[in-house]
Formats: structure tokens, sequence, C-alpha cells
């Protein structure tokens, strides 16, 4: 029997902490006595245990540190007891461990990348407090403690303004025509949207402001804070109201409105813990766009923080589109915690594990403001990562100097309700992706933690005999798509999808395959560890050493990749008996083998093409089509896998239905562009039409 004794209150995250623990009390020899007490001089979030036959002394500094501690005794359990040292201590590395979620309220107050299925979908689990629950419950057990909730217009779908009541927006609607995807986030809610709404849960706004304010409190229940971002200028949900609000900054309408809808929000969600803004996408880029924020949320603000002096809270700017010294005369001597946000990898975090893209920002910011750094994932949608070393080299290397913390999400893809599993087993998003997401949530409280900590975690969550074979594989598979960005890079997610070897091309409003050509032109990741195609060709041929990694060694290395982790896999005892879930993870990783063998191949030959064109080498540009010839056998197989488990879906960033079978045929056809080389000497062709 477990025992607890408590010099504590035992609030709400104490016992959810315990009642993790208590899961386990079959699993221990014999009874054993938690005795909890408040220790002033830990750290935050903070604990320290000392381990006793049949006795656990635990100080800890705070709930969270309480909570995090019962967690972590009941992951240590091995053999009867729990496998700690006499003595031992948990510290956050990063204080703050954040999911970013685009959030879909309402086809009429959209986020960002609503002009999705997953998105349409997912409308109507937000308003259901079970979500939540498991939500909120899933990030604590992983040691998440913020909640970044994006939206470009939040304001009608969860507050009443009293200078502006009609734009209070009653029930929940989702459309059920598809939205008209563009990258701004303009036209997202038109008249045919309108017109095709459907209304898929009856609540009053009052209603709607008692769920926000029970979220809040379970969010706080589980130790963590919740933060609302929004982009600016958008008004979406006003249009049907009779004030002149428009999407343009320069109304003075808009202005009031937004100025008033922050205090209004403030003042009915006390424990919101910030906002989030940005200068854009939708203003004007130019000298006035910050004193517009300032006047608007910075008023806001401030003057309700006068009103509630002891409310903790801070206010987020976003360096996106934003003038750092605009930022700096406007925010220095801000009333509150004021912190600016920065995209640490662009919209590729599975690329390199030390991003150089911050340096200059810090260069200008000088240690003057504390940052969020914003890790984007908008690589992995359908495959499922599992790679601790990266994970732990990548938290290692953030600049933790001056850094509050990091949120984690993407912009492509809503983390909702899991639309892609063909057969619905996993529920949501973050219950299909849990390993990943329990991987980034521990390593960020302890970057420490070695392969037999998350080996056990294999073993219990997905009920598997042989993870000393089954977590390398993984581990392999998964270094795949970052080596592939490393030499392909884009800043941005509609530029680059890895997983399905496509973009979106702004201009011609099309989806492009990326072809042959793309991939001998595109440019390696800036600052990074690797050569491009083209950069590394003619060093070579201009008789350069060549002192970074090169193209054709990340073919290599993927290639090893691939095959180690099958080789892995294949040794994992007994496959067709474990459960269902371990198969469709195994089912994962073939795939994400295939698509490596699909892009050393393509790679070595993009590499092959660009020597044939320089050195005008017939022979070597046959050889690059003949690499291609065969990877283009490759992609089918996995492009077909794929459909077997997944089913196409519209994508928000790519504006696209995506079905990645319609590529099949163009890359086939890599080949005959390849030999187009041979007869024409053109280099470079960047254009294919799409399917």
């Amino acid at each position: 029997m477990f025992y607890l004794e408590s010099e504590m209150d035992l609030t709400s995250a104490v016992l959810f902490g315990w009642k993790e623990l208590k899961k386990m009390e079959r699993s221990v020899s014999g009874d054993a006595a938690f005795i909890l007490i408040r220790d002033l001089s830990l750290k935050e979030q903070s604990y320290r245990l000392e381990l006793a036959e049949g006795k656990i002394n635990m100080f800890v500094r705070d709930d969270a540190g309480a909570m995090y501690a019962f967690f972590d005794l009941a992951d240590s359990v091995i053999d009867g007891w729990f496998s700690l040292e006499p003595v031992c201590c948990g510290e956050p590395y990063m204080m703050q461990r954040g999911i970013k979620f685009n959030i879909p309220l309402d086809a009429r107050t959209p986020s960002y990348s609503d002009a999705s299925d997953i998105a349409a979908e997912t409308i109507e689990y937000i308003w259901d407090f079970t979500f939540w629950k498991n939500y909120l419950d899933h990030m604590a057990r992983n040691k998440y403690n913020a909640l970044t909730l994006w939206s470009l217009s939040p304001f009608p779908s969860l507050v009443r303004i009293p200078e502006y009541p009609l734009t209070a927006l009653a029930d929940v609607k989702r459309p059920t025509r598809p939205i008209r995807a563009t990258t701004t986030g303009l036209n997202m809610f038109t008249k045919d949207v309108e017109e095709s709404l459907v209304t898929v849960k009856r609540m009053t706004i009052e209603e709607k402001i008692a769920f926000w304010q029970m979220v809040m409190e379970y969010a706080s229940d589980r130790c963590i804070r919740i933060f609302l971002f929004t982009w600016n200028v958008y008004v979406y949900g006003t249009e049907n109201s009779p004030y002149g609000i428009t999407a343009d900054q320069n109304n003075p309408v808009t202005e009031d409105y937004l100025y008033c809808a922050v205090k209004a929000l403030l003042r009915t969600y006390p424990l919101l813990a910030g906002i989030g803004i940005t200068a854009g996408e939708n203003m004007k880029r130019d000298e006035t766009d910050i004193p517009f924020l300032v006047r608007t949320y910075g008023r806001a603000v401030s003057e309700v923080l006068k009103e509630q002096k002891d409310r903790q809270f801070s206010l987020i700017q976003r360096y996106h589109y934003s003038d750092f010294k605009a930022i700096q005369k406007s925010f220095a001597d801000f009333p509150c915690p004021f912190y600016i946000s920065f995209k640490y990898s662009q919209a590729h975090m599975y690329s390199g594990t030390a991003p150089q893209f911050i340096r200059e920002f810090h260069s200008e910011n000088k240690g003057m403001f504390p940052v969020w750094l914003t890790v984007r994932n908008d690589d992995f949608y359908y495959l499922q990562w599992g790679d601790p070393d990266f994970a732990r080299d990548y938290i290692w290397n953030m600049p933790k100097d001056g850094a509050e913390g990091f949120y984690l999400g993407a912009d492509g893809y809503t983390w909702g309700i899991d639309l892609f599993d063909k057969k619905k087993r996993h529920g949501t998003y973050l219950q299909k992706h849990r390993y990943e997401t329990a991987i980034w949530g521990r390593l960020s409280y302890c970057p420490q933690l070695g392969d037999s900590y998350f080996k056990r975690y294999l073993e219990r969550e997905y009920h598997v005999s042989s993870a000393e074979s089954f977590y390398p594989a993984w581990k392999e598979v998964s270094k795949i798509i970052p080596y592939v960005t490393c030499v392909h890079w884009h800043n941005y997610d509609f530029q680059w999808y890895p997983e399905g070897c496509c973009c979106y091309d702004q201009d011609l409003d099309k989806l492009l395959f990326a072809d042959i050509n793309e991939f001998m032109d595109c440019p390696a990741m800036p600052g990074g560890d690797y050569l491009s195609v083209k950069d590394y060709c003619s060093a070579v041929l201009g008789g350069k050493a060549v002192s970074q990694k090169h193209p054709l060694q990340a073919a290599e290395d993927i290639k090893k990749a691939s095959e180690n982790a099958i080789k892995y896999l294949n040794r994992c005892s007994g496959i067709e008996k474990e459960t269902r879930e371990f198969q469709d993870i195994a089912k994962s990783i073939r795939l994400n083998a295939m698509l490596g063998i699909y892009y050393s191949k393509k790679i070595r030959a993009a590499v092959t093409l660009c020597f044939g064109c320089l050195k005008k080498d017939n022979a070597e540009i046959e050889a690059a089509a003949a690499l291609l010839k065969s990877a283009a056998k490759d992609w089918r197989q996995y492009s077909g896998g794929l459909y077997r488990i997944c089913s196409p879906s519209q994508m928000a960033r790519l504006c696209s239905y995506v079905d990645l079978r319609s590529f099949n045929r163009y890359a086939e056809l890599d080949c005959d562009l390849a030999l187009e080389h041979r007869f024409s000497g053109r280099q470079g062709i960047t254009a294919v039409t799409d399917s």
C-alpha cells in the first residue's frame, strides 16, 4: 500500500500526480510512505527525493514540483521498487515548455490553418470539455506547462465586449464547403462559406465564456498556463455587426474595437496568462504597425493591469514582420513582463539541431528582452517521429540565457483530432504522436534522461516486449527527414513539405512535386552543416577544399538510417503478436524507411546530374536518370503504402488537397526531366506542372 502524509495543501495538481503514482501500487513490493514537505529553497517546479526503506521524503517547491515528483516516481518503478538514487532531484532545464495550437474555434472566427479538413472536423471537439481534460492531462504528464492558442480573430467567440455587444457570436458552427486556402489568412470567411454553415453545438456567449473559464481553471489545476496569440489585423466574426469594423488599421473603429476586445478578454478570463501579438500578416508592414499594436493591445493590457495590480500577465511580441527598433522604443518600459517570440528553426525544427537564424536577432536584442522560441514542426503530419538523441541535442543548443522557454507546434496542421488515420484508433494528434510529445516535454525538463528511460517508456506505453530493437528502429528512421531538409532547405512550410516531397507555389497557385531540377537548385540550410548540391559540385570542380558535410554524405546517411531501421524492426520479436498499435508504428517506420530510400537516390541523382550539367557529360546525366527511374518505384511504393493507412486531405498551408499518389507519374517523369539536360544543356529548370 502507498500512504501519503503532507505538510502542503493537497491541491488538484498534487492529487493528480498522486493518482498517477497510485497506479503503480501493485507493481511495488511492500508498503511505501510518501512524506510531502514544502522547501522554498528549491527552484520553481523542482523537487528533491530522499529514499529510505519503506519511506520517501519528498521536498518540493510548489504544486508543479510535487506533481512532477510523483510522475517521476511512477516512471522509476522497476522490479518491485523505485529505481532511483538514495537522494535524487528534479529541476527544470527550460522553465517554460509549451504547445502551439492553431485553434479552430468556429468557421466564423478561424485560425491561420483552418482552411483544412482537420480544422473543420476539430471545431466541435474544441467545445467538448472531455477533449480538453485529455489534452491537458497529456501535457501535464509530459511536463508541459504552457498552452498557446493561436487565432486570427478569437474575440467574437470568446467575449461579449460592452462597447460592441453585437459582435458576440452564439452557437458553434462549421463549414460544409471547403475554405479557399491562401497563405495570408485572407478571405477565409466568404459568402459561400457563410451560406454553408451548420451548427455543431448550441451555446450562448455566456455559456462559451463559462466553458473557457472552466478550461483555464482545469489547466491551472495541471500547472499549465494558457496564452492567446493573434495575427493582425483580422476581424472575422464581426461581418454582420452594425459598427463598421473592417480589417484596416487606419479605421478608427477597428482600432477601438481591438482595444475594447482585449480589455474585455482580460477582465473575463482572470486565469489568462498572457497575449501574443503579431505585426502581420495583414498590416501595412511599415512604421505604423507597432504603434497600432501599442494603441490597441498594449493600451488595453496596461489599463487592466492597473485595475488588477497583483495579476501575473505577459505580453509577447512576435519578431515576425516586426521592426526591432520600434519594439524597443514602444515596449522598453511596459508595465508587465514583455517578451519577444522568435521562429527558432523557421518552419522546420526537424533539420539541424543548432539552427543559426536567431543570431542576427541576438545582435540586435543584446539581452534587452527575454525570448520565447517558436519551434515549428511542419515536417511530420502522417508519420511518427521518435529520436531522443536529436531532441536532446536540439534542447542543449537552445540559447538558454535570456530564453523564457519554447512552444512546439505546427501551422500547416491542426493539433486536434487525428483525421488522417483510416482506422481512427488514436482520437487526437497528441495521442497518436504521444512518443514525440513525451520526448520533447520530458527532455526539456531534464535533458539528462537516457536511452534506458525511453525504452521503459515504450514498454509501458506501447506494451512492447522488444524495446531493445524497437527503440533504435524508431530512432534511426526519425533521422531521415532532418538529413533531407538540411540539404534541401526552404524557410516556410508551404515551400517545402518533406513527407510529400512537394511545395505550394504562391505565384502559380499550384501544388508542385519537388522535381529533380528543384533538388539540384535548392539551397542547403543556412548556417548548417551541409553544402547544397550546386555549391558542392561547384566546389569540387573548382578544386576548392570542402570542409562542410556534402549532399552525397547526406544521401549515404539517409540510406544507412533506412536500412538500420528495417534491420532493427525485423529483430523485434513476433510483431504479429504485439498490439495493434505496435503494428501501426511498425508500418510508419517502414514507410518512413521507404521514403528515405527514395530521398537517398534522389539526392545522389541531383548531385550526379549537377556534375553532368557542369561538365557537359552525357554519361553522368544518364546515370542520374537511371537513379531517378529506380527512385520512382520507391516513391510509388511509399505513396501507396501511406494511402493504405492514411486518408488524403485538404491541407491549409499547401492550399491543396494532398494525395501523394498523384505524384507517382511525376516521380517517373523526373527521369525524363533529367535527360532533357542531355539534349538541351539547360540547367536549373525550376517549374513542372502539378497534378
